[in-house]
């Protein structure tokens, strides 16, 4: 009964996970990148004005998301990595890294038309 009660700990510890983007006034957008589904959060003040994006640099990296979460630029995105947050049928498969950068610059492109960008800063990729 013990062991039961800790593994149901564990199992709702890990639920509790809270993305910092979240409480950030970011908005979250799926992007569509065939083979892949990316994650996408976005902060757009100034459509139209420069656009910030962390893309991360490792699958479950803090790194990214801290940074945009600090970042006081007007318009600033976080963009997960193919397979990161989306668990899609490729991702079983050995990872093909030139699809993978592909979809990322797709995403990036999502991005940027999202918050009317008239330019991309892209960080981490």
């Amino acid at each position: 009964m013990k062991k039961l009660c800790i593994i149901s700990l564990l199992v709702l510890g890990g639920c509790a996970y809270h993305n910092p983007l979240d409480k950030a006034d970011f908005r979250f957008q799926t992007l569509n990148t065939p083979p892949y589904v990316l994650s996408g959060w976005y902060r757009v003040n100034q459509p139209g004005e420069p656009l910030t994006i962390y893309v991360e640099k490792e699958q479950m990296d803090a790194e990214q998301r801290t940074a945009a979460v600090n970042d006081k630029s007007a318009n600033v995105a976080y963009l997960g990595r193919p397979c990161q947050y989306f668990q899609t049928d490729i991702c079983s498969e050995k990872q093909d890294s030139a699809k993978q950068e592909k979809a990322i610059k797709k995403g990036i492109t999502q991005l940027q038309k999202k918050a009317a960008a008239n330019k991309v800063v892209v960080k981490g990729f």
